[in-house]
């Protein structure tokens, strides 16, 4: 059965979130874009990243693990790249600076890339492709947390990996292409969702302890911990395992930080990099191969059963666009996490749309 919901105007839940978020001790210009942020998952029909996630933020600040007020160090700047550590300062604060940069540089380079070392969470992956992209900028993002080991290696029986996303933008002349994959089978949030409900997974793609495939979600939990398998499972895995250790060179030793330093389970490492099309054959040209590449996809008749060719990001837009209208569609158990937050912190709840 689906969960109750209730719709909530954007605007509204925007500065309710904003509000919670600068009563937690976040200052108020980096509380916006950690709003926005969530607000975006959401728009985009990622309740798990969007204000679902309040609470962790609310409980890791208090924790310490976000410093509202860090300072970013700088550790190179050169025209086409930079690297920074962030301190555990608001990740999406970090990264709203940090495209910001990017955004100033590209038109002179054509191509800027960036590392963040130990950056709080950033969220949804694909909110910050969608501003560059609509630029007409390609871009490829990679996030990872060193701290949690979750996914074994392939061949493997012992977690040495997270689940890894990868998420490039790629703008066409209608809808972008907004691609946002973990390089696992599924997420950690998928197998604590299956294992709070009691439910089996629907096929093997755990390992447990031993490296014996499993059906039992709680495995995970256990001690020693079962392990997730990589993006192809057991039989093609090498390809997910590959892709995630691109993930871990590129968003944490780029960047200087990772597994080796032991870090608990609150940073991120970041690799963002903008491509301006304008710096090879030219932006037109782009376009018009990414125009013909999407009309031959859509122009691929449908196999049994299937209602077509639906290409990455199409449903998430399509979301968007119907959230931002109707509202906000968020489930009551999301509203019950949200509702001690604002009554210990004074904040009016919004009221529902009607």
């Amino acid at each position: 059965m689906p969960a109750a919901t209730q719709r909530f105007d954007p605007h509204a839940l925007e500065g309710f979130a904003c509000k919670l978020l600068e009563r937690g001790g976040v200052p108020k210009e980096r509380a916006i874009p950690m709003a926005q942020r969530m607000l975006d998952a959401d728009l985009f029909g990622y309740s798990t990243h969007g204000l679902a996630y309040m609470s962790a933020y609310l409980e890791r600040i208090e924790a310490g693990h976000i410093r509202p007020r860090a300072e970013l160090s700088v550790l190179h700047d050169q025209p086409n790249a930079f690297s920074w550590h962030a301190q555990r300062a608001p990740g999406a604060w970090v990264m709203g600076l940090a495209m910001k940069e990017l955004l100033k540089r590209v038109a002179d380079q054509g191509v800027v890339s960036a590392t963040i070392a130990d950056c709080s969470h950033i969220g949804c992956l694909q909110a910050y492709l969608l501003p560059l992209v609509q630029k007409n900028l390609l871009v490829t993002l990679n996030a990872t947390n060193p701290g949690i080991r979750s996914v074994a290696p392939f061949g493997g029986r012992d977690p040495v990996l997270t689940t890894n996303p990868v998420a490039w933008g790629i703008p066409t002349r209608g809808t972008p292409i907004l691609i946002d994959q973990c390089t696992s089978v599924a997420t950690n949030t998928f197998f604590r969702d299956f294992a709070t409900q009691g439910r089996e997974l629907p096929a093997a793609w755990l390992l447990d302890s031993e490296g014996e495939p499993t059906l039992d979600p709680a495995v995970l939990q256990r001690t020693p911990p079962g392990s997730i398998l990589p993006l192809g499972g057991l039989d093609q895995g090498y390809k997910g395992f590959g892709l995630g250790l691109m993930v871990e060179a590129f968003s944490l030793a780029l960047g200087g930080s990772g597994r080796r330093q032991s870090p608990d389970m609150y940073g991120q490492g970041v690799f963002i990099q903008v491509i301006d099309p304008d710096s090879f054959a030219g932006r037109e040209l782009f376009l018009d191969e990414m125009e013909y590449l999407v009309a031959s996809c859509r122009q691929s008749r449908p196999r049994a059963g299937s209602a077509g060719v639906r290409l990455p990001g199409e449903r998430a837009m399509a979301n968007r666009e119907r959230q931002l209208s109707e509202g906000i569609s968020l489930s009551d158990e999301i509203i019950s996490r949200l509702r001690p937050w604002a009554e210990r912190f004074e904040v009016a709840f919004p009221d529902v749309r009607r």
